[in-house]
C-alpha cells in the first residue's frame, strides 16, 4: 500500500505516481491516502496563485509548465478515488440517507465540472511556460483564481460534509 500514497517531497512526482494509481486503485486506499492527496491538491493551488501575482510581468515559465503537468492527473487520481471508493464506501454506510446521497451528487457533478476548466487552465499554462502566444493576462488571472478558489471550496465541503461520515476508527482504512 506504500507505493499508492502521494509521496511529499515533490509535486511533480507525487502528481505523476498518483497518475499510475487512478485504473487499479484499490478499494481499501486509506483515507489518510486521500487527505494527503488533497493537501497535494491545495498545494498546487498555492502555486496557482503565485502565478497569478505574477502576471503580467513576473512570470515564472518552468513553474506554468510544472502546474500544467501535476493538475490534470492530481485532479483525476482524486476524483476517481473518491467516485470508486470514497463515495460508495458513504452510500452503503447511510443508504437511507437522502441528504448524503444528494451530497455525493453535488461533488461527482463538480468533479466534472473541475475537469473541464482544469483541461482549460492546462493549455493557457503550457501558453505561459512556452511564451508563445499573444495571452490576456487580466483573463489569465481571472481564470487562474476562479480554478484556484473553485477548487478550495470544493475541498472544504468535502473535509466539512464528508469526514464527519467517518468515525475515527474508520479514518485509517475505508
Amino acid at each position: 500500500m506504500g507505493s499508492n500514497r502521494p509521496d511529499t517531497h515533490s509535486g511533480s512526482d507525487n502528481a505523476q505516481r498518483m497518475g499510475e494509481i487512478a485504473p487499479d486503485a484499490p478499494s481499501n486506499l486509506s483515507l489518510d491516502w486521500w487527505i494527503k492527496a488533497v493537501d497535494e491538491q491545495l498545494s498546487i493551488c498555492r502555486s496557482l496563485e503565485d502565478i497569478a501575482d505574477s502576471l503580467p510581468a513576473n512570470i515564472n515559465r518552468q513553474k506554468c509548465i510544472h502546474a500544467a503537468r501535476a493538475i490534470g492527473p492530481l485532479i483525476k487520481n482524486i476524483h476517481h478515488f473518491e467516485e470508486h471508493v470514497l463515495f460508495p464506501q458513504i452510500a452503503a454506510k447511510f443508504p437511507e440517507n437522502s441528504d448524503c446521497a444528494k451530497t455525493i451528487e453535488r461533488l461527482k457533478f463538480e468533479h466534472f465540472s473541475d475537469e473541464c476548466f482544469a483541461e482549460e487552465l492546462i493549455e493557457r499554462l503550457l501558453q505561459l511556460g512556452a511564451d508563445t502566444a499573444e495571452i490576456n493576462m487580466e483573463a489569465t488571472g481571472y481564470m487562474l483564481r476562479g480554478f484556484f478558489e473553485g477548487i478550495k471550496r470544493h475541498i472544504a465541503f468535502e473535509r466539512e460534509h464528508l469526514l464527519v461520515c467517518f468515525d475515527h476508527q474508520d479514518k485509517h482504512q475505508i
